[in-house]
């Protein structure tokens, strides 16, 4: 089978390989998806440069170095760096000239990529070194494995494995960012705290006195380490302790709403909307054992 580097024949070694796929209608619809796939040894520097592609791009360097520019930053790359990015904003990547990459990489899309891409961009910058090599390297071989076919099981075992990898880089900033981050000890504690009291009237007042902070620097700090208000946490706590309570007890849903800290049934039924698109009675009665 052709390896398709055709423009570039001498600059590449022979076990270089790229596939590329097109997606059946219901994969395109319901699938994270392969567009392309491959692993490519240079014996000299070569340019790739694109812009306004709909596609999303993980690429790992396996050995030598090179630069990503990517929405007009320069990024250097070296053996263990990692990218991910939207093909849709301008960029080139580049190998050195006295030490050409090795590479493997994923063009793809569909499903959640966006919003998946989007959480990341907003972590971290698209170039970093992953702490978790091996096990990248050892998905993205395994889906350019898979896609040496074309069929629909090789669809459905690619969109998990496309997973893996997004949940590899989603956990490798986010472990990066929790220990990196300076306050993350003093937001463990409101956590903490919230966690064992989200029953009880919530006071933002309260909260920055018991913790020393002010109610700005709290709120701020909190949501950027949590991805999500106090307020909003707190709701979802009880939003999910009501749940247990409306599905296996027999409690009212005025008892309910007060254990909860919703203190009436009118408060928990408008949360309940607002979060699951249905009230609290109607839960109750589709979750019924």
């Amino acid at each position: 089978m052709k390896n398709y580097f055709d423009k570039f024949p001498d600059s590449y070694l022979e076990s270089s390989r790229r596939r590329i796929q097109t997606p059946s209608a219901f994969a395109r619809s319901a699938f994270f998806y392969v567009q392309e796939t491959g692993y490519l040894k240079l014996r000299e520097s070569h340019v790739a440069s694109r812009k306004n592609l709909e596609s999303y791009l993980v690429v790992l360097v396996l050995s030598g170095s090179g630069v990503l520019m990517y929405d007009g930053i320069l990024y250097e790359l070296q053996k263990g760096s990692c990218f991910f990015i939207d093909c849709m904003v301008p960029y080139y990547h580049q190998s050195s000239e006295t030490d050409p990459w090795e590479l493997i990489w994923v063009h793809f899309n569909g499903s959640s990529s966006r919003e998946y891409y989007q959480y990341f961009a907003a972590n971290s910058a698209p170039a970093f070194l992953p702490a978790d090599f091996d096990t990248l390297r050892q998905k993205l071989t395994g889906l350019l494995d898979l896609n040496e076919n074309s069929d629909f099981q090789t669809e459905i075992n690619s969109a998990r494995l496309i997973v893996d990898i997004l949940s590899i880089l989603l956990q490798d900033i986010t472990e990066s960012r929790e220990e990196k981050y300076p306050g993350r000890l003093k937001m463990t504690e409101v956590k903490k705290y919230l966690d064992e009291h989200y029953t009880e009237k919530f006071s933002l007042d309260e909260l920055s006195e018991r913790f020393f902070l002010s109610k700005y620097h709290l709120s701020r700090e909190f949501h950027l380490y949590y991805g999500t208000t106090l307020n909003q946490y707190v709701i979802s706590r009880r939003l999910t302790q009501a749940k247990k309570l409306l599905r296996f007890s027999a409690l009212t849903l005025e008892e309910i709403a007060r254990g909860c800290g919703f203190y009436d049934a009118s408060y928990l039924n408008r949360q309940f909307k607002n979060s699951e698109g249905i009230t609290a009675s109607e839960f109750r009665k589709k979750w019924k054992n």
